[in-house]
């Protein structure tokens, strides 16, 4: 039997001394120690660029994050506000239900009657604003949280204008106001049915609270091709010149007077204004005090 070979063939010239120091020239060749250091050098120029680089880049992270955090820190101190000043504002009109009823139960024993109708009319006011604020803080909530489905549709301007004044029957008799409306039927618009109807309550609600009593609301309509222009029209206290520079402000939090020195905080008109932008059209207010207001707004036709 032949001796078994080994796999892999020896090759004198590899394992033979060169100048007495290696088992392999080329290592220690002149030659190669230049490559190497060169290899060396360039090397560590890329490493020196890319951490350079990475400085840099952790530069921008920092800022980002300091900008993020000043970001959250402005989102929770407004947050704060807003919590602060809802809840004082839900606080109140449950206060005064609370109280009239004390009252109702003083005029059952007494067997006042006719008190009893004005008190009833007053926690019903209570109950109605309070119902007001508590849908407009969860459609604000909704745009603050990014949630906001925007699901245009064909609208009946008449029909919906008819359904929220139909609506506000209650506020409006409790003020003796005239509320009404001279929208053609053929008015159709292309918008978001759950913000359309957000937009004309909040407007109504508006002009109901601004209106003295036995004061006049009307509603019409016109076209503007390719818009359609809705007019809410009061014989209000009317809004001054400064006054008409701030109510659109994204801070609901400046109260405004109404009649009766009611107080109102402007989150229905700044939720109106983002839903009318976000349907593609615009907001602005006519007024001058002692002689009502005018808001105007427009909705895309659908053709």
């Amino acid at each position: 039997m032949e001796p078994k070979q080994s796999f892999f063939q020896k090759n004198p010239s590899l394992h033979r001394p060169v100048n007495g120091n290696s088992m392999n020239g080329a290592v220690n060749s002149p030659d190669a120690r230049g490559i190497t250091v060169a290899y060396s050098k360039a090397l560590k120029s890329q490493i020196m660029i890319r951490l350079d680089e990475l400085e840099k880049q952790n530069e921008k992270l920092k800022d980002i994050i300091e900008q993020h955090k000043n970001e959250i820190a402005d989102i929770i101190a407004a947050n704060k506000k807003y919590i602060s000043v809802l809840a004082h504002d839900l606080k109140s009109p449950f206060s005064t239900i609370y109280g009239v009823l004390g009252m109702l139960k003083d005029c059952i024993h007494e067997g006042n009657y006719e008190k009893m109708e004005e008190y009833i009319d007053i926690a019903s006011s209570s109950s109605l604003n309070t119902t007001n604020l508590i849908e407009n803080i969860l459609a604000w909530t909704q745009t603050q949280r990014f949630e906001k489905q925007f699901n245009p549709t064909r609208i009946s301007l008449a029909k919906l204008v008819g359904q929220e004044i139909e609506s506000s029957k209650l506020a409006v008799k409790l003020k003796n106001i005239s509320l009404s409306h001279s929208i053609p039927q053929r008015f159709m618009v292309r918008a978001d049915l759950h913000m359309s109807k957000s937009i004309i309550r909040n407007l109504i609600t508006n002009a109901i609270k601004f209106t003295n009593q036995g004061g006049n609301i009307t509603i019409s309509a016109k076209e503007v091709n390719p818009f359609i222009e809705i007019m809410v029209k009061d014989d209000g206290i009317g809004i001054s010149p400064k006054d008409q520079q701030k109510i659109f402000n994204k801070d609901p939090l400046k109260a405004v007077s109404g009649s009766k020195n009611v107080k109102s905080k402007g989150l229905g008109l700044m939720l109106c204004r983002e839903f009318v932008i976000l349907n593609g059209g615009i907001l602005w207010v006519e007024s001058q005090p002692g002689k009502g207001s005018s808001f105007i707004f427009t909705l895309p036709s659908y053709e």
